[in-house]
């Protein structure tokens, strides 16, 4: 590497270590030791709370929303909120999206490319583009702690699952998962009990 790409990279790293500082300072809570990737983005981190020593690593996107739109309609705001526990992990390209309330446990490890939703996008009416219609929330979504999502997981609206489960790679989990299970699946479905 030559001297002045090297001191092209220093800047940068500054530059995104300021960003990341700034980010922090604008969240509902944060704890300590927080380490967040590059291009990590934060919607709205007065809705966001962070415990100690989270790390959403590259590319993480906890995309959170306070106001619903929908063309020709009054925008209806919204009250989000979303936790992250202590000494959790997200992966690279975790998606984490909160129009309602997603709380991630203590320890729990995601990995990359998983997608954490509390919405889908409203399509019911044919009079005008799915982009263009209220965004719906079932529910909540709950994960408990020790909990482990496999990559490439898709976990949908109105889902808690419990403690130290285990969620397969490339599962679509679209219902709830009791404590201390294996769950697999497109939708997931237990195939083991973890026995203490």
């Amino acid at each position: 590497m030559s001297l002045v790409s090297a001191f092209i990279q220093r800047v940068l790293n500054r530059v995104e270590n300021a960003a990341s500082r700034a980010q922090l300072r604008r969240l509902r809570s944060a704890g300590s030791g927080i380490v967040l990737g590059r291009g990590v983005k934060i919607e709205h981190p007065e809705c966001v709370s962070l415990g100690d020593r989270v790390h959403l690593n590259d590319h993480c996107w906890l995309s959170v929303l306070t106001e619903n739109r929908e063309t020709g309609n009054p925008t209806i705001t919204l009250r989000p909120e979303l936790r992250i526990g202590d000494g959790c992990y997200i992966g690279r390209f975790g998606t984490l999206a909160c129009i309602n309330r997603v709380t991630i446990g203590r320890d729990v490890m995601i990995s990359d490319r998983v997608f954490i939703g509390d919405a889908t996008h409203g399509f019911a009416r044919t009079d005008l583009p799915i982009r263009d219609q209220y965004l719906t929330s079932k529910g909540s979504v709950e994960i408990g702690d020790g909990t482990w999502i496999g990559i490439g997981v898709s976990i949908m609206a109105n889902v808690k699952i419990g403690r130290n489960c285990v969620i397969g790679a490339g599962s679509v989990v679209v219902s709830d998962i009791p404590d201390f299970c294996i769950a697999v699946g497109a939708p997931a479905k237990i195939v083991r009990r973890i026995n203490g």
